[in-house]
């Protein structure tokens, strides 16, 4: 094969990575299934092997195959998996791409849905969840930050599974991550973080008696005024 040939065969790769996003999307492949074995996708779609690596290796970063070396069973088709939305939010964040004033607005009408609809669907276990939730984070003011910031992170989580909605769901567990992984520094440096954390919990308990009496409207305003209250000094005015 010239070189030519072979660079021009090293970019057709992307047909393989096609090819199994639409079928994982028309359900053709599901999790557990197997990929043929990289001989096999070169001759089903006349590349080099090569290729078929590199097609690979993109669809193993997707995370939506796992792919051993010398496993005669093909490649592992995996469950649909949120790391890669994840990883993009966080090199935006890292890079400069988005600024914390972006994140905290689109959290605001992320939290607000999911407040809104899990006030409408709730499940009583949900709300027993919550309650828990509640009165481990009042344990962990006195150990700190770090334990209450997870601890408020699983509040918001459950929230979003009682709204049932996976992309409320997803985009809002994605954003408060990265405003955390932003935020964070300044709130263990700060000399009032009690008081921050006692503010935190009684947002949470309003919010949990929005969603327990059902009152939609309520929860989803307490989620846009807390959030621009809490985040207002650490972003600039405009």
């Amino acid at each position: 094969m010239t070189t030519e040939a072979a660079d021009s065969d090293r970019r057709v790769f992307h047909r393989i990575v096609d090819y199994v996003q639409k079928a994982i999307v028309t359900g053709e492949l599901k999790p557990g299934d197997r990929l043929p074995s990289e001989r096999e996708l070169g001759e089903k779609f006349a590349m080099a092997r090569t290729s078929v690596r590199e097609a690979l290796r993109v669809l193993e970063h997707m995370e939506l195959i796992r792919s051993q070396p010398r496993d005669t069973r093909g490649p592992l088709v995996l469950p649909i998996s949120v790391g890669p939305v994840r990883r993009s939010v966080a090199m935006l964040t890292t890079a400069g791409g988005l600024g914390l004033a972006e994140l905290v607005q689109f959290r605001m009408v992320a939290d607000a849905a999911a407040n809104l609809l899990a006030a409408r669907r709730r499940s009583p276990e949900q709300l027993v969840a919550l309650e828990r939730n509640m009165a481990r984070m009042r344990q962990s003011i006195a150990v700190g930050y770090t334990e209450f910031s997870l601890l408020d992170m699983e509040f918001h989580e459950i929230i979003a599974e009682a709204a049932g909605n996976k992309l409320v769901q997803v985009y809002g567990d994605v954003t408060r991550e990265a405003v955390l992984d932003l935020i964070q520094r300044t709130i263990l440096d700060a000399d009032d973080q009690n008081a921050l954390m006692l503010q935190s919990l009684r947002h949470h308990r309003a919010v949990f008696d929005a969603i327990e009496a059902q009152d939609g409207l309520k929860a989803s305003q307490l989620a846009r005024e807390s959030l621009y209250s809490y985040y207002a000094d650490y972003v600039d005015a405009a």
